[in-house]
């Protein structure tokens, strides 16, 4: 056995109480503190950029097509719809699904509320996962190719403001120039996606339905075509594929295209976890550091016996590189234990609330795949070690004959 590694083992598990077992302790503690701010703050952050992107390419896809107009709004100008077109863009192996939509802009009326609201008219075949996430009472609507559907969804929200529920009926106005539209449809279903910005606005409804309130009774017009991508395919190269389907009268957009003051928020964000993350890993270095130079310090008559029978130095500053390491280990193993268990209680019981106004979510988010959870560990491991060298190379400087008889 390495000589270095079986002195480090006495020393560190030795039973014996002094004041070097409690610094050591101490900074078991202190690096354990930090990997665990390092952890949770990597968790949350990951956890806040994906929720977020989860719930915004929810309502708009992760990249939306539309045609270019010369005014800016809710409603997109109107154009025909290419099933051609729609089955190439499904055989892309970067996109999971393309689907027409309509956004129709109408007011809600009750005995004593008027709330305006944007109707957005999606296809039977629609992927619905997003909003049955989301729901809160009530069912997902079920919509056919060959009838119109007056079932809506309403955000609880909207639903609160204009103090209906699922089951009701409610009146609809569309309003195009001097025409005006009128339905009654159904609310089946009441969602909340911690997104007010978007929960304020939207609701969902039948494209047919929509459809005819455009006079389009051949049933072919839409605003858009909503395009998923691929788990694991970033937005950016689903865009880049589709540039050459389309000629320069579409625009096509991924959802931080659309919504840049949103992820330019998660930017800040991002700026704020990594100056925690260098602070915690500084944090980490100092106690290491202090904590060789006091082990150091108190072994001093121990590597001045250890030269004088013949020990180099490199064996002797293997013993408190030893050391470190098992400081780093206890205090890795301690950081994870803690911050894994506390994001799990935070996932199951969302302890910690937010307020969804300001952050578009109701709790603090944790995601972290185990790759980053290993790198974290990994960097921290390197890190912390590669600074250790610098209390151990203080070994060099002690002489025999001053350090035996040391007090």
């Amino acid at each position: 056995m390495q000589i270095g590694y079986y002195i480090a083992k006495k020393l560190s598990l030795s039973k014996q109480q002094s004041f070097t077992k409690t610094i050591t302790v101490l900074a078991i503690a202190a690096v354990s503190l930090s990997v665990c701010v390092v952890i949770l703050s990597f968790g949350i952050l990951l956890g806040f950029k994906q929720e977020i992107r989860e719930k915004v390419s929810g309502y708009t896809g992760d990249v939306s097509v539309t045609q270019y107009q010369l005014a800016t709004g809710s409603e997109s100008n109107l154009f025909l719809i290419n099933k051609k077109l729609l089955a190439t863009i499904n055989r892309e192996q970067s996109i999971a699904s393309a689907f027409p939509f309509m956004n129709k802009a109408g007011i809600l009326k009750s005995d004593s509320t008027l709330e305006g609201i944007i109707l957005k008219g999606i296809p039977a075949n629609y992927d619905f996962s997003f909003y049955k996430k989301h729901l809160k009472r009530g069912i997902i609507p079920q919509y056919t190719d060959t009838k119109d559907s007056y079932d809506i969804l309403l955000s609880e929200y909207t639903a609160t403001i204009m103090d209906v529920d699922t089951g009701d009926r409610i009146n609809l106005y569309f309003i195009d120039n001097d025409n005006v539209r009128m339905r009654k449809p159904k609310i089946v279903g009441i969602f909340n996606t911690g997104l007010q910005e978007f929960d304020k606005q939207f609701g969902v409804m039948h494209l047919r339905a929509l459809q005819r309130v455009v006079n389009d009774t051949n049933y072919s017009l839409a605003a858009g075509y909503e395009i998923k991508s691929t788990e694991g395919i970033e937005p950016k190269r689903v865009q880049e594929a589709l540039i050459n389907l389309f000629d320069y009268n579409y625009a096509i957009n991924t959802a931080e295209d659309l919504y840049p003051t949103i992820f330019q928020w998660l930017e800040i964000v991002d700026t704020n976890v990594i100056v925690i993350i260098i602070l915690m890993f500084v944090v980490a270095i100092i106690n290491i550091i202090t904590v060789l130079l006091i082990l150091i310090i108190e072994r001093i008559p121990m590597i001045g016996l250890l030269k004088a029978m013949g020990a180099h130095s490199g064996k002797i500053m293997s013993i408190f590189s030893w050391q470190g390491l098992f400081i780093l280990f206890g205090g890795l193993v301690m950081g994870n234990a803690v911050a894994l268990g506390a994001a799990y209680l935070q996932v199951e019981h969302k302890i910690i609330k937010l307020s969804a106004d300001t952050y578009y979510m109701d709790a603090v988010p944790f995601t972290l795949p185990l790759i980053y959870l290993i790198m974290i560990n990994i960097a921290a491991l390197l890190v912390c070690f590669v600074f250790t060298y610098i209390p151990v190379r203080l070994i060099n400087k002690i002489e025999p004959s001053q350090s035996i008889n040391f007090r």
